[in-house]
């Protein structure tokens, strides 16, 4: 499911123009909008709108560092899949070069890998192969 589906699923709003304070995209509670940069690129465009319906779907209102962390992981775990972070670690252990091969951020891979549980790291270092029997 790609950003726009996911908005219409929440009835959320997607405007472009030019957020304050120099951000990518924030997202408005009370009009349930997300603005977001009109000159962002690919890539910026589509890792912030889905921290940004990380907001909207926990319905945060202000800032905080945990509603923060909460978006951004939410959001990783919509951008990148489990079978997909395995391929991708498979040929690189790097974060920037995983980021690169799953066409996210490189802080979208560390908050998927902040996102797993205990089990899911352990099951994921195996299929990977890190130092795992």
């Amino acid at each position: 499911m790609g950003y726009e589906e996911k908005a219409e699923e929440l009835g959320v709003t997607i405007i472009d123009g030019y957020p304050p304070n120099g951000w990518w995209a924030c997202y408005d509670p009370d009009t349930h909008t997300i603005l977001r940069h009109v000159e962002l690129a690919a890539l910026q465009r589509r890792s912030s709108t889905w921290h940004e319906l990380g907001h909207a779907y926990f319905r945060h209102v202000g800032c905080n560092p945990r509603q923060e962390a909460q978006a951004s992981m939410w959001a990783a775990r919509h951008l990148i899949s489990p079978d997909a972070f395995v391929a991708a670690a498979q040929i690189d252990d790097d974060v920037i070069a995983i980021a690169h091969r799953l066409f996210v951020l490189p802080r979208d891979v560390r908050n998927f890998v902040k996102s797993l549980s205990f089990e899911e790291m352990l099951a994921l270092r195996k299929r990977i192969g890190w130092g795992i029997p």
